[in-house]
């Protein structure tokens, strides 16, 4: 059995095969790669919406010939978080997508909390604030009178308008819609009382959908177009993709039960949390701001959004003008082979938001700190790794005090989890076994969905199985862990002020 799985992610996008035996066998065959990006037009900051589909229609073609003696059961995507479409009154896209690094968000948090303070936002919605957040990407075009809400008659996050333009169908997934802000996880729908009070109209949210639901067939024209049987279905995962890596996340149920093992979803973004069955919305985990996100079987994915390896990634850009032949296995021999514990700084400090000059903002908070600050790629890089690994392990600490339990094991998947070096800190500075794998967490999670849904796998149970038995896994024995609490709490004095 073959299941297409479409992965967007903010910097690459790809067209997965997976292909599903009898005998709970899964191969992935990457069948298509391109190129992602904001596009910067007059100080905006947008993503290029027809360039995406363009490329999803070519990957689905190339699929189509491939296939073509096989054909395909069901087709699912997952996008990143956040960013939004609207449509008017004939169902056409209102004015370009911004990207949500946009900075037409800076400084809006706090005229947000004006209008609805911050505290009956996260008892409502239960999502950390951070000003990529949809509803505050929504007020922005609020407070500059933007003409676009006037004549919106239907607001899409980025995969369910992906879905429409595939099934013709406009349903709101929850996962993705959890990311917005504007979603109450208790009642599993839109927070209309939020919405209300930001004066939206109310009927332009549609109905919200589960992961696992089948939309129906794929649009007869697109199948046409791209050479695909009309009944191939267009099957719902955990749009978020996120929430379809925490679903492929190759924990063993039996040994490790809910609260005991974490998750860390590692790319540009780090993703640290762990799955609970009810959400967790209080007063401390608003201070220290966490995260209720919706995923597989109405469970919670418990996390927070920390700044990942995009702090390497923009330096690597630099780097590449100097040296296109440099490559990441270079960066991790440079960085291990410099000078440990020298550098600390807050990694979620906004000057890395977005700055015109990655490293320049590393060393000049370095400057800030009277510390030396990091020259050479490998000092540079050990930097930003070390200090990863010093958030993490904050971060679990607080992730244990919310939930009331120990973390036993943690499991790193996704791009970030190839990076030997980090995972060998994290597990240092943790002090508990980290199990690396799988990379491609989301486009497994993404296929396998598919497959529950359609009745191939049984529980979620079994689809954790399933990529345990798939994938290589690498683990981390913790070293050297006294010296390193040592240099964390060094990190601690430094970043104290946040």
């Amino acid at each position: 059995m073959n299941i297409i799985g479409i992965d967007l992610g903010a910097s690459n996008g790809r067209v997965i095969v997976g292909k599903f035996d009898t005998k709970n066998n899964l191969e992935l065959d990457i069948v298509y790669r391109f190129k992602n990006y904001g596009v910067s037009i007059d100080k905006s900051f947008y993503w290029d919406i027809l360039h995406i589909f363009n490329r999803i229609m070519k990957g689905l073609r190339i699929c189509s010939e491939k296939y073509s003696d096989e054909g395909f059961k069901a087709i699912g995507i997952t996008t990143w978080g956040v960013d939004f479409a609207l449509l008017d009154e004939n169902d056409e896209l209102i004015g370009p997508i911004h990207h949500y690094r946009d900075h037409r968000t800076d400084g809006i948090l706090e005229k947000l909390f004006k209008t609805i303070p911050k505290e009956e936002i996260f008892s409502q919605t239960g999502i950390q604030i951070m000003q990529i957040n949809t509803i505050v990407q929504i007020f922005s075009m609020i407070l500059n009178n933007s003409p676009r809400l006037s004549i919106a008659k239907t607001l899409l996050m980025l995969p369910d308008y992906f879905n429409y333009l595939l099934s013709g169908k406009k349903l709101c997934e929850s996962s993705e819609a959890s990311t917005s802000q504007l979603y109450n996880p208790i009642k599993r729908d839109w927070a209309f009382d939020v919405i209300r009070k930001l004066g939206l109209d109310p009927n332009i949210f549609p109905k919200i959908i589960q992961p696992g639901t089948i939309l129906g067939n794929i649009k007869e024209e697109i199948a046409e177009e791209i050479g695909i049987n009309p009944n191939t279905k267009i099957c719902i995962p955990p749009s978020h993709d996120t929430n379809s890596a925490v679903a492929a996340v190759p924990v063993d149920m039996d040994k490790y039960h809910s609260g005991k093992w974490a998750y860390l979803s590692s790319g540009t973004w780090s993703l640290l949390g762990v799955e609970l069955n009810e959400p967790l919305i209080n007063e401390k985990a608003l201070k220290y701001n966490f995260t209720n996100e919706s995923g597989i079987n109405f469970t919670t994915s418990f996390l927070k959004n920390i700044t990942g390896l995009w702090l390497i990634q923009e330096c690597k850009k630099q780097w590449d003008k100097k040296d296109p032949n440099l490559t990441w296995d270079n960066i991790e021999f440079e960085a291990e082979a410099s000078q440990q514990f020298q550098n600390f700084f807050y990694l979620d400090d906004p000057i890395f938001f977005n700055p015109p000059n990655m490293i320049d903002s590393i060393r000049k908070q370095c400057e800030i700190q009277n510390q030396t600050p990091p020259e050479t790629i490998g000092q540079i890089s050990r930097a930003i790794f070390e200090n990863l690994a010093y958030r993490y392990k904050q971060v679990i600490e607080q992730l244990e005090e919310l939930i009331g339990n120990k973390i036993e094991i943690l499991h790193i998947i996704g791009g970030g989890s190839q990076n030997k070096l980090l995972n060998q800190f994290t597990a240092n500075l943790l002090n508990i076994p980290v199990l690396a794998g799988p990379t491609e967490a989301t486009a497994i999670g993404n296929i396998l969905a598919q497959a529950l849904a359609l009745g191939e796998i049984e529980s979620i149970k079994q689809l954790r199985q399933i990529v345990r038995k798939s994938s290589q896994i690498r683990e981390y024995t913790p070293k050297d862990s006294m010296k390193w609490y040592k240099a964390y709490e060094e990190y601690l004095k430094v970043i104290k002020e946040f």
